[in-house]
């Protein structure tokens, strides 16, 4: 099952999928906090934007997963992997929080939603965060040295 995740013909399959993991999801976070802070867009976009944050989050993975078949034939890059392992729990967080505010918004009171809308916005920025660190060490542990 690793060699799934190993490589796409000669090519490794990480660094091809990592760019649409730090790309798109981050891009998918900012239209879902923009959507749960501005009340003209609540109605219309907050479903949209945690679609988007869900059609990332397989990205998410699948970098993980590629990243851990990488790391068994070539090395394993210390903290970048260590990071890496705390992005899909982190997503996945921030997804259910945002089906939770979504559904709220319907069926519970204000202040639950209020409360809900906080938690979305909090871990949607440290996802963000998280994936920047995430990004960086990894380009750090290939590039530092290479490129003077």
């Amino acid at each position: 099952m690793e060699d799934l995740f190993l490589a796409i013909g000669d090519l490794p399959f990480h660094p091809l999928v990592v760019h649409f993991a730090v790309a798109l999801f981050p891009l998918a976070l900012i239209f879902l906090i923009v959507a749960v802070l501005r009340d003209s867009w609540r109605k219309r976009y907050l479903m949209k934007s945690t679609f988007a944050v869900a059609l990332t989050v397989p990205f998410i993975f699948l970098a993980q997963q590629s990243g851990q078949a990488l790391s068994k034939v070539m090395y394993k890059p210390e903290p970048h992997s260590e990071y890496g392992e705390t992005l899909m729990p982190l997503a996945i967080a921030t997804l259910v929080a945002a089906l939770f505010l979504w559904w709220s918004l319907k069926k519970l009171p204000k202040l639950v939603s209020q409360v809900a809308g906080f938690l979305v916005i909090s871990l949607a920025i440290a996802s963000i965060a998280m994936t920047v660190v995430v990004g960086h060490s990894g380009a750090a542990a290939t590039w530092s040295g290479v490129v003077p």
